[in-house]
């Protein structure tokens, strides 16, 4: 999948040289035209502000609404502790926290808007996976390890409520493997076993 935070960077950068373009041309014709006779110093003044007015045009153009929602997981550390920087791997002894993000039609990173609501779910056909708990704002939820177990799936509804009442819904999911940790025991196994050998006679 796409890096969504390297489509954003290079839409953005798109957008800026658009709205460059854009203020180039509106400050040469038209309504917005800045006559040539001022100083160097107002004309660049103006010609930005006609750049600037472009560009959040263009960001807030539809396509740059939210209408998916992605589950971003955060750094696992030890159930009980504090967060510990270490490589994503949830271990059977860690426990994780996701939080939302909503993304555009291009895949890329918008923010989701105040207010919204979130119902979070985990499909763990044995319930011995994982235990998800969502946060008092269900902004967020924290996801502790149980066994290892690799069919796990943590999963979102998000509600927007416009100004005028209406509603939008969002889905978001993420797959969760849950590993087994570093060994800090020996378990001693069994063979099996066989009848013993008869004594040997004289």
């Amino acid at each position: 999948m796409p890096d969504p935070d390297a489509i954003y960077l290079a839409e953005d950068a798109r957008d800026r040289r658009d709205a460059l373009a854009a203020a180039s041309l509106l400050a040469t014709s038209g309504p917005h035209r800045v006559p040539w006779d001022r100083s160097e110093a107002t004309f660049a003044s103006d010609w930005l502000a006609l750049a600037d007015r472009a560009y959040r045009w263009l960001r807030n153009r539809a396509s740059l609404v939210a209408v998916a929602v992605s589950i971003i997981p955060g750094t696992p550390y030890p159930e009980g502790t504090t967060p510990v920087t270490t490589t994503f791997n949830l271990a059977d002894t860690d426990e994780v926290v996701f939080s939302l993000t909503g993304l555009d039609a291009k895949g890329a990173t918008v923010p989701l808007p105040p207010g919204f609501s979130a119902a979070w779910s985990l499909a763990d056909p044995d319930s011995t996976g994982a235990v998800l708990t969502p946060s008092a704002d269900n902004t967020t939820a924290a996801l502790s390890a149980g066994v290892p177990d690799s069919n796990l799936m943590v999963s979102t509804v998000v509600t927007i409520t416009s100004a005028d009442g209406s509603t939008t819904t969002l889905n978001g999911a993420e797959a969760v493997v849950v590993q087994a940790g570093d060994a800090v025991t020996v378990g001693i196994v069994p063979g099996t076993p066989t009848p013993e050998a008869p004594p040997a006679t004289a």
